[in-house]
């Protein structure tokens, strides 16, 4: 093995690749009671499997260098592979505790944070919007990709955005399909409906599917059904149960509160996830 210090290694570069994990195994294919989480890695260059940097990893005001080795296979510039954190990492750190290896409750526990909890309401009456907080939350991008991109910053804003404006987009054809009678409205009026409709339908179950795959491959947790296709079958059935589930799952809500109204539907002065 090689290794090398890198101080960067955090950082995208300028054209980024679409992202690519590449992980551990999951935890029902180890034999191993302590299961680490693990941390998005943008890699710096061009690596070859086995090469050993130091990178940068953590929130801002509380980033601490971590020793990471290249998975097999290799990496290209700006790909995001996922990493083990060091079991000490978190000392003298403020941190949410995230289980690792399995879901902290099932997919229709919907009530075990409360009847009228944020994660409940937002998960199944504002989908997208709670969505949007998971991704501001795990620091992903508004397509639910991890990496240190810019977007991942607003991830939130981005989402809030594409909701308002597809709410706005469905109000206006419905305001003008009112004001025609049935058989005088024009037939751009329904298609343009339908295809909207369609559009965002999509991009929601992609994006919520991706934020799912990342949680789990971040967490190792295993699938349980749909061998191959368990995020997308799950975020396309049932999205408000996996947003209303991931929230549960990363808010650790025993000790911090949720929020209806901050970017990552946590209460101000929640530690950061790594």
């Amino acid at each position: 093995r090689t290794h090398s210090k890198i101080s960067v290694a955090t950082m995208a570069s300028e054209t980024e690749p679409e992202t690519q994990y590449k992980e551990s195994p999951f935890a029902d294919e180890v034999n191993n009671t302590t299961i680490p989480a693990k941390v998005h890695i943008v890699a710096p260059s061009t690596l070859p499997e086995g090469y050993v940097f130091d990178a940068e990893v953590g929130p801002p005001g509380y980033r601490k260098t971590v020793t990471v080795e290249v998975p097999p296979g290799g990496v290209v510039e700006g790909q995001v592979f996922l990493a083990d954190l060091p079991e000490d990492f978190g000392d003298n750190l403020p941190q949410v505790n995230i289980p690792t290896g399995q879901w902290k409750d099932g997919l229709f526990d919907i009530f075990s944070a409360g009847f009228f909890h944020p994660s409940l309401v937002c998960g199944f009456c504002f989908t997208q919007i709670g969505m949007g907080q998971l991704m501001q939350r795990l620091r992903l991008n508004w397509l639910g990709e991890g990496g240190e991109d810019e977007s991942a910053k607003i991830s939130f804003k981005i989402v809030l955005t594409l909701v308002i404006c597809y709410t706005v987009f469905t109000v206006s054809l419905e305001l003008a399909e009112a004001a025609q009678y049935y058989y005088n409205i024009p037939a751009y009026i329904p298609s343009l409906k339908f295809i909207g409709g369609v559009l965002f339908t999509i991009y929601s179950i992609i994006a919520l599917m991706r934020v799912r795959e990342s949680v789990r491959a971040k967490y190792s947790i295993p699938e349980t059904r749909f061998a191959g296709c368990e995020d997308a079958v799950y975020s396309a059935a049932c999205s408000c149960c996996v947003v209303a589930q991931i929230a549960r799952h990363t808010g650790e809500y025993e000790t911090y509160k949720g929020s209806f109204f901050s970017d990552t539907g946590m209460a101000p002065g929640t530690p950061q996830i790594v």
